[in-house]
């Protein structure tokens, strides 16, 4: 039986065990795409850019997990990073106190004038810049759709007074798919100026694009991950050590969970058939789940189950709404695969 009334997380597992607080993620090809990008960015000192897909892709997971440790590989140093995930600001004192603690300034919380947490908030950019050797700053805005025209302009001013110190400061937007439009409404509206030093180009964020890319993803939960730390066992291996010892590994099944996505897409999906994280990291994570509750590896990943899994993780709706959109995500094709 594999869907049973039993609680999903077995009794045994730690609760502090990355699979029950959910607190990973997993390396994608999209993740590495946009590193890349970034790197371009930076080295070809752009003030500003934008990172754009539709929501529940990984978008946010690849910022939080990943931004940090991959561009300091590819530059072989620290890279003065500031990661702020945009939750609105009704005054300018707001704002800088939300940008002094998303870059861990220790008086981010203290009563202070605007004037004063501006001057606080360049003066801790400043230090990160220096202390990485360069004269950069890569700030990064996370649900960056929501950011309003003055809080953009309140930006602008930060930008430009660390211009006058020569500090560059590199604006990287990451957005849903309806930011597409905003660089045009913002120059329509009185923000060309905003547009012209932030949004010039931009990358699209992409879903996982067939079973070669899926298969790679789901690889993780096996040889990409490590729990407990420095035990040498991967999620797969330390959850379901039974199935994994009779040569269960999750890589093996990404041609049933991909065939149950597609099969759920909606009746006439335009969009282009990749799929978003948010799905794929819930069935994984259900399925290892169950298996290591003792449900059996082969029902588990059955294409009957697989199809429930994928049902019961809000997929279809999911991609609803990606459709509502799917004017944004137009591009050619892809060569089957």
């Amino acid at each position: 039986m594999v869907m049973g009334d039993d609680p999903l997380v077995p009794g045994h597992l730690p609760r502090d065990h990355p699979l029950v607080t959910r607190d990973y993620s997993l390396f994608t090809p999209a993740i590495a795409q946009m590193v890349d990008q970034m790197g371009a960015w930076i080295d070809n000192q752009v003030d500003g850019a934008t990172i754009y897909g539709p929501s529940r892709f990984g978008k946010s997971s690849a910022v939080n997990h990943w931004a940090q440790t991959l561009l300091s590989q590819r530059y072989g140093t620290t890279v003065p990073l500031v990661v702020w995930s945009h939750t609105g600001a009704s005054s300018v004192g707001r704002f800088y106190a939300s940008l002094l603690h998303a870059s861990k300034h220790p008086l981010a919380q203290a009563t202070r004038s605007p004037d004063s947490r501006e001057h606080m908030l360049l003066e801790r950019w400043r230090a990160l810049a220096l202390r990485s050797g360069g004269r950069f700053i890569v700030l990064i805005v996370d649900e960056a759709q929501g950011m309003t025209q003055r809080e953009w302009m309140w930006l602008l001013e930060l930008h430009s007074l660390l211009e006058t110190e020569r500090l560059r400061l590199c604006v990287f937007a990451i957005a849903s798919l309806q930011f597409f439009d905003e660089p045009f409404g913002m120059a329509m509206s009185g923000g060309a100026h905003v547009a012209a030093r932030f949004m010039l180009t931009n990358e699209r964020f992409h879903g996982i694009e067939g079973e070669d890319e899926l298969a790679y993803v789901m690889s993780g939960y096996d040889k990409g991950t490590e729990w407990p730390l420095r035990s040498g066992k991967s999620f797969t291996a330390s959850v379901a050590p039974k199935a994994w010892d009779e040569g269960f590994r999750m890589e093996d099944h990404a041609a049933g969970l991909m065939k149950a996505m597609v099969d759920a897409l909606p009746s006439s999906y335009p969009g282009p058939v990749e799929f978003p994280m948010k799905t794929i990291a819930q069935c994984c994570r259900y399925a290892l789940l169950r298996i290591a509750g003792g449900a059996n590896w082969s029902d588990v990943t059955s294409p009957a189950s697989w199809k429930k899994i994928v049902a019961d993780s809000g997929h279809r709706q999911l991609m609803a709404f990606v459709t509502a959109t799917a004017r944004y995500s137009q591009r050619p094709r892809r060569a089957p695969r």
